[in-house]
């Protein structure tokens, strides 16, 4: 998987975020154990919005901030829905060997594919890892999953056999489970006779 390059700058912080916002920008930090202080930065808004489309908390991208890429992942990301906004978006930086505590989101794909309604229970894991091990988004394919799966847990996934990973959601956590629409069904079928 090719990591993503978000362009920064480095922020003047004599000037206010909100007044950045009105200019197009979106303000965000990147920190780690490697930095002696937290790094402000600036990114452009519409690059951000892009980015956030398919992306969340937990992704890996790269900075590239004065002609240097600087490996990292999403800590946190503040987006007002209602303003179709972001307010803001942290960066810890990767340090090879340095653990860090990260999420991996949870992807269902073709839930059309099967009978029954899907019921997502988790759409994040939390774990902890480090920067070499750190998991792809989980991307579960219900039309390459046995007719027989009606539920699936963390523990299915096997996690931690692939890699260095330990889990901080705990490995009985259901995912998703799928409930019977038999009952839908068999009024739709009363109603055509």
């Amino acid at each position: 998987m090719d990591m993503i390059t978000l362009k920064a700058e480095k922020r003047n912080l004599e000037m206010k975020a909100k007044k950045l916002r009105r200019e197009g920008f979106v303000t965000g930090v990147l920190f780690g154990k490697e930095r002696k202080e937290t790094l402000p930065l600036q990114f452009d808004e519409a690059e951000i919005l892009r980015f956030i489309k398919g992306n969340g908390e937990g992704t890996q991208v790269g900075i590239e901030l004065e002609g240097e890429e600087i490996p990292a992942v999403v800590k946190n990301l503040d987006y007002d829905p209602m303003k179709k906004q972001v307010l803001a978006i942290d960066f810890q930086e990767l340090v090879a060997g340095e653990k860090i505590s990260t999420t991996v989101p949870i992807k269902l794909e073709n839930p059309e594919s099967i009978l029954g309604v899907v019921e997502q229970e988790l759409s994040e894991i939390h774990y902890k890892a480090d920067p070499q091990n750190l998991l792809d988004p989980i991307e579960i394919d219900f039309s390459k999953l046995s007719t027989d799966v009606r539920e699936m847990y963390v523990r299915d996934l096997r996690l931690t056999e692939k890699k260095a990973v330990q889990l901080i959601t705990p490995e009985d956590a259901l995912i998703f489970k799928i409930a019977d629409s038999g009952k839908a069904e068999d009024a739709e079928e009363r109603e055509e006779e």
